[in-house]
């Protein structure tokens, strides 16, 4: 969000920090959700609301979720924005069943390992998308098949309609819009999050932009295809409980790059790195 076309579109928070993992310190008297203090909880945030990097912030029961026990705070703090986004995209956006075949681009990164480990505990056969020193990496989450895109074209080895969904967490990969119907299967689904950083390099990139999804959408409409869906993830407790039971049942653990401390030099240090696009999985600042 610091990095892509939403950072001129949203409103700028006064705290950075969607995803918090702690413990509940005091309830709002209006609480209704049965929350207490003491609880150990995650939240995905709201982009209007002062954010999660900070030792005390105010959270709505509507972004709520109880914490597993066999996580540390380090780890559950990982999940809960890239768990509810994904979860909006394989199964509320892309109508995700068991058995579909899955293509997850930028499998590597915080919210394409988690769309890797969603999808396979929801029984889809996934094919994950990366570079090359990703490829033992995205394998290990599950992933049943790996093409290194510096060395395969996604969009040439499978030709014959064979994916039921297209999960697009990178925003760049123009060439798989453009190739969407040779790749997907007619029922299928593409799902696109985010958007690249050079999306508003000039004017004129940005209006191909908005005409590209026009024509996929309005096609779409038709029926004469497969369903285009572009979106940001927005904060539900209860996508969010859904996916992180699901995720805490199949006994998965959370990629992290890295534990960053709450100093100013490491915080900056963190910033740097995921706006590099090269970490691999979530990086996570330990506030205390």
């Amino acid at each position: 969000m610091q990095g892509g076309v939403f950072r001129l579109l949203l409103p700028k928070i006064k705290v950075p920090g969607l995803d918090i993992s702690g413990t509940i310190a005091a309830v709002g008297p209006k609480a209704k959700s049965g929350f207490k203090v003491g609880d150990e909880v995650v939240a995905a945030l709201d982009f209007s609301q002062s954010g999660a990097l900070t030792e005390y912030t105010v959270v709505a029961e509507a972004y709520l979720a109880r914490k597993p026990a066999r996580w540390t705070h380090e780890q559950a703090a990982a999940w809960p924005v890239a768990a509810t986004t994904v979860w909006q995209a394989l199964v509320v956006r892309g109508n995700l069943k068991e058995g579909d075949k899955v293509l997850i681009n930028g499998a590597s990164g915080g919210t394409g390992t988690v769309g890797v480990q969603i999808a396979k505990a929801l029984g889809a056969y996934v094919v994950g998308v990366c570079s090359t020193d990703n490829v033992e990496l995205v394998k290990s989450l599950g992933a049943d098949e790996v093409v290194d895109y510096k060395k395969e074209d996604v969009t040439e080895k499978y030709t014959h309609q064979d994916f039921d969904l297209v999960f697009d967490t990178v925003g760049s990969a123009a060439e798989i819009w453009a190739k969407s119907a040779t790749i997907l299967k007619p029922s299928g689904n593409l799902v696109r999050i985010g958007a690249a950083d050079n999306i508003l390099d000039s004017f004129f990139t940005f209006l191909a932009f908005g005409a590209e999804i026009g024509y996929n959408k309005v096609s779409s409409f038709l029926k004469r295809g497969p369903g285009y869906h572009f979106f940001s993830g927005s904060p539900n407790s209860e996508l969010l409980s859904k996916a992180i039971n699901l995720l805490n049942e199949t006994h998965a653990d959370p990629v992290i790059d890295s534990v960053n401390e709450f100093t100013l030099a490491s915080v900056v240090a963190a910033f740097d790195k995921s706006m590099s696009h090269r970490a691999k999985g979530k990086i996570i600042i330990k506030i205390a």
